[in-house]
């Protein structure tokens, strides 16, 4: 009779143990599949930051290389009236300006 009560509790202990197994492996599994996933976000975030500031490099060198060729063509004068103009909203004395007013 104290046989039967050893296997009894044995094999509970065991039946207990493999229970605690494999909810320990369910446990690990999706605490690497969640930190996958957030890794993989994080990826895809990182990687679009990287494309956005390859653009505004890109912007940066062009306007880089506009700067680099007006003051090498020693014309300040036709950059000045450029900026004056364009950016300013300078005008010739003798020139009139028109201006779209859209009823919008």
């Amino acid at each position: 009779m104290a046989d039967k009560t050893k296997k009894r509790s044995r094999g509970k202990k065991s039946v207990l143990i493999t229970i605690m197994g494999v909810f320990a492996m369910i446990c690990l599994t999706g605490y690497a599949l969640w930190t996958i996933m957030a890794q993989q976000t994080e990826i895809a975030q990182l990687e679009k930051e990287t494309e956005e500031l390859s653009d505004k490099i890109t912007v940066a060198k062009q306007q880089n290389d506009e700067y680099t060729r007006l003051l090498s063509e020693n014309d300040e004068d036709a950059y000045m009236e450029q900026i004056a103009i364009g950016k300013l909203g300078y005008a010739y004395p003798d020139e009139k300006r028109f201006f779209i007013i859209s009823g919008d």
